[in-house]
Formats: structure tokens, C-alpha cells, sequence
């Protein structure tokens, strides 16, 4: 669980900018998802080993993340 910790940490500053709750939560379990183990990295088994039940969140997250990505390039730019 180690990276996990990390991943959260390195995260924090970026979901402070996405403003919104849902996807602030969304993101990590996206994000772990996709670099974590298990083969499969569509959203339906991402969803289900890391956040059972919540695969329309996630899915949602994905699907219509609509955003202002400004704030978080900013903040990608800051931390390069």
C-alpha cells in the first residue's frame, strides 16, 4: 500500500484544482486503476477492484469529464 500513499500525495495538489468532490475522489481510483495491478484497464474491473459499487461514478468521470484543464496544466507545469 505504500504507493498508494504516494500516488496520493503526488495527486493532492492536482484534485485540490479539480474542484468538484466526486471528482476529486474519482481521479485516484482512475489514476490507481490504470497503474496498478490487474490486466484488464477498462472501467468496469478498475471499478470493480478498487471501488465496488461506484462504476457509474467512475464511468461518469471518464466518459463526461468535462473540465477546465487550465488549472491543472498550470499545476503540471509548476511541478516540472
Amino acid at each position: 500500500a505504500g504507493w498508494e500513499d504516494e500516488l496520493e500525495r503526488w495527486l493532492m495538489p492536482f484534485l485540490d484544482r479539480l474542484g468538484h468532490k466526486t471528482r476529486q475522489r474519482m481521479c485516484p481510483l482512475y489514476v490507481a486503476g490504470l497503474i496498478g495491478p490487474g490486466d484488464r484497464k477498462s472501467v468496469q474491473p478498475m471499478a470493480e477492484r478498487l471501488a465496488s459499487g461506484s462504476y457509474d461514478q467512475l464511468h461518469h468521470f471518464i466518459a463526461d469529464g468535462v473540465w477546465d484543464a487550465s488549472p491543472l496544466e498550470s499545476e503540471l507545469l509548476s511541478q516540472a
